[in-house]
């Protein structure tokens, strides 16, 4: 894994972890490896529509499941329905204050639901229902970027 500087496009890797941070263990709250996914696919979409870059550079791909950023399920696939772990040593500096914002507003208001519930709701998005049957079945950064900002109702509730 390559070291980040602060304001860099960040992975999905970074993202993945700064979510499985924020997850309070101790209550018993828990992210898997689907639930993680959307996460990080909301994630993407926010910044994209709030500030017209991207929060990370890996493709985010339609799959049957829902969005899916093929390298984060490399790693975590393995989990399958089980809990995450927390990860070890996270470097914070490498985050922006807008980054830190989006993935904590993301997590404040999708991470109370449930892998299911945040599948099916991504299957009402026409960016899924489009990519679903192209061949690539890529949802491009600027598909994202247009549905999102088309779909965020309160845009100071991200800022």
């Amino acid at each position: 894994m390559t070291i980040q500087q602060k304001g860099e496009l960040l992975s999905c890797f970074d993202v993945a972890s700064y979510f499985l941070v924020l997850v309070d263990r101790e209550a018993g709250d828990v992210i898997t490896q689907l639930k993680l996914q959307k996460l990080v696919y909301f994630a993407q979409g926010v910044h994209l529509a709030l500030f017209d870059k991207s929060l990370f550079k890996e493709d985010i791909e339609a799959w049957e499941n829902g969005p899916v950023v093929r390298h984060l399920r490399s790693i975590f696939g393995g989990f399958e329905a089980n809990a995450i772990p927390a990860p070890g040593e996270i470097d914070f500096s490498i985050y922006t204050r807008q980054q830190k914002e989006v993935i904590y507003k993301i997590y404040s208001s999708y991470g109370e639901h449930t892998a299911s519930y945040l599948r099916d709701l991504t299957h009402l998005h026409s960016i899924w229902q489009q990519a679903i049957i192209r061949p690539s079945r890529v949802i491009t950064k600027e598909e994202m970027r247009i549905f999102f900002k088309n779909h965020i109702k309160n845009i100071e509730d991200y800022l």
